[in-house]
């Protein structure tokens, strides 16, 4: 008998569905809840999850979030290497006050170091990484479409890169935070690279700001 015989049998149906069920309600939750339109380049790619994720579990945000990778994004020797766009999309009346976003975001960045750091047998302190973070006008310019008088912050994390080197890394935060008025949602934009302002990434990620938009929300 084949596989796919096998995986057809009731009995077989019944343990698989009920085993994978949790996930894959998970998943689908993910995927229906809000649709986004990206306008990317060549190479670039991306997932969605839910919010808080499983390497962070004590994060109070929950929502969606949904990323695209530069295409060097896990390869240290490019230009773009760690270098991505992140939406948060958070139930309504979530926190969004420069304190709560602080503590949020390294509670999130301490989870993803600790949670693959572990996968590789690297040990690592999370307790000394920091977020520092100010606000930052100069950037509303190039804000979302629909990020109506977003609140904007620049900060750098210092921390370990978990992926590709296990080794210490500043990474530069681009913020856009701001609530939705007709669907009351509240929304987290970051883009995120250790390259300097003026690089061609950082270029790159603004401009996907920009067109970034926020689709149709279904219940």
């Amino acid at each position: 008998m084949s596989v796919i015989e096998v995986l057809n049998t009731p009995s077989v149906m019944r343990k698989a569905i009920s085993s994978y069920l949790p996930l894959l309600l998970l998943i689908i939750g993910a995927r229906a809840s809000e649709s986004f339109q990206w306008q990317t380049y060549e190479g670039w790619f991306g997932e969605r999850i839910l919010l808080p994720p499983r390497f962070a579990p004590d994060m109070a945000w929950k929502g969606v979030e949904e990323i695209r990778f530069a295409p060097g994004m896990f390869k240290p020797d490019k230009s773009d290497f760690f270098s991505y766009a992140l939406v948060f999309s958070l139930e309504p009346n979530t926190d969004l006050s420069s304190k709560a976003i602080k503590e949020q975001v390294l509670l999130y960045y301490q989870g993803l170091s600790a949670r693959v750091s572990e996968g590789k047998k690297r040990k690592v302190d999370v307790s000394k990484f920091t977020l520092e973070m100010k606000p930052a006008e100069d950037i509303s310019g190039t804000a979302p479409t629909q990020a109506k008088n977003a609140k904007t912050y620049l900060a750098t994390l210092d921390w370990i890169e978990p992926f590709a080197t296990g080794r210490k890394q500043k990474l530069h935060l681009e913020i856009h935070a701001w609530k939705d008025t007709g669907s009351r949602r509240c929304y987290l934009f970051f883009c995120a690279s250790p390259q300097a302002t003026d690089a061609p990434i950082r270029k790159k990620l603004r401009e996907i700001r920009k067109t970034f938009r926020i689709g149709k929300i279904s219940d």
